[in-house]
């Protein structure tokens, strides 16, 4: 398998799992503030989760190279720069639609959630440095235009029915363009790494895997979202 047929197999994986997601549809139009507000709260479950699995495919991967992108790219520029957390921007967004501080920083994660981040800390503590990867990297790739273009069509469409402003969707911009660099650096350093045909099948049943936990995840809160919007109703 040559790089440039790996680097396809890992997008058709992406956007095959992107395009069949109910949240896909349904945020299209039908979004709800409540759903809205599931999101951010199981969101925020998620983006610190993220941390402790980027730092387990730091700490399994023997090359600098590997390891500093993530150090710089996934760990310092998502956290470490003041007032620009990624967590922070959500927390934000989070207030625009309603919810408190509180409600986001320790709200309950899902059955689905918990199952979803069950497996991505095994996919990265437990297996290679570069299933790791690949199963983290598929998460970022979902914003790319190749993918589903997921967090612009969310900015959209969070703007659009929720009447929220461009500075209350910062998280969702924000995104759409990092990740574009995120995404594509973690494919590029898998397609230079991974030499054997065994690796490369490897990495891309992780990414599967990954967009399998992935569709747990949004199922989980778009049932959720449809229940409290009911409720409300």
């Amino acid at each position: 398998m040559s790089q440039s047929e790996f680097a396809a197999a890992v997008d058709k994986i992406v956007g095959d799992y992107n395009d069949r997601l109910k949240w896909v549809l349904f945020s299209k139009d039908h979004l709800t503030r409540e759903a809205a507000q599931v999101l951010i709260e199981q969101w925020s479950n998620f983006t610190r989760h993220s941390r402790q699995c980027w730092a387990h495919v730091v700490g399994n991967c023997p090359i600098i190279e590997v390891r500093k992108f993530i150090v710089t790219e996934n760990l310092y520029e998502e956290e470490a720069q003041e007032g620009h957390s990624h967590f922070e921007i959500l927390v934000r967004m989070g207030m625009a639609v309603g919810l408190t501080r509180h409600d986001i920083e320790f709200a309950n994660p899902l059955p689905t959630t918990v199952v979803a981040m069950n497996a991505w800390e095994a996919m990265t503590k437990n297996r290679s440095w570069y299933e790791g990867l690949a199963a983290k990297s598929v998460l970022e790739r979902t914003n790319n235009p190749n993918c589903g273009n997921f967090s612009h069509h969310q900015a959209d469409y969070w703007t659009r029915q929720l009447n929220l402003s461009k500075a209350d969707t910062e998280f969702w911009w924000m995104h759409d363009s990092v990740d574009q660099i995120h995404g594509d650096g973690s494919l590029k350093l898998l397609e230079k790494y991974l030499t054997r045909d065994d690796q490369k099948q490897a990495a891309l049943r992780a990414a599967e895997e990954s967009m399998m936990a992935w569709t747990v995840y949004f199922d989980g809160f778009y049932y959720e979202g449809l229940r409290r919007s009911a409720a409300k109703s």
